[in-house]
């Protein structure tokens, strides 16, 4: 599975919100760099987040949760997500508008924790076997 660089994040952010409205920009850049390498964590060889689905539910949450954005946090966390998967694997679902901002609005109240999502990803894409992740460290922050 290939994975988002910093400058395609934030570059993603400007088109988010450039094609939505808000303002353009990051909040604060380690958030963000914390979000993107948050779900590629390995500890002790144990891997917190060992299936795509795991992998990017992460992501979305933690973009969500954390705010790196001056604006368009849960818009972006959600489109990133979901074209990460639909890069990497074919897809089996379709989500309407109304669910995507159910599960963003969800995370950010706490109500839809990342399992849930992932469980959601899972319906969307052939994502729920653990794949090997293609990124280079220096992508994500210095």
């Amino acid at each position: 599975m290939r994975w988002v660089s910093l400058t395609e994040a934030i570059l993603f952010q400007e088109r988010v919100v450039g094609d939505t409205g808000g303002s353009i920009g990051v909040l604060d850049q380690g958030k963000l760099e914390a979000a993107i390498a948050r779900p590629l964590t390995v500890v002790f060889d144990y891997e917190p987040f060992p299936t795509p689905a795991l992998k990017v539910a992460a992501l979305i949450e933690s973009i969500i949760t954390t705010h790196p954005f001056l604006d368009g946090n849960k818009r972006t966390a959600m489109r990133l997500g979901l074209a990460l998967l639909e890069f990497n694997f074919p897809r089996t679902g379709t989500a309407s508008d109304v669910d995507i901002e159910a599960i963003a609005v969800g995370v950010a109240e706490g109500t839809v924790a990342f399992p849930e999502v992932a469980r959601w990803l899972e319906g969307l894409y052939m994502c729920s076997n653990p794949t090997p992740v293609e990124c280079d460290p220096s992508d994500i922050g210095p």
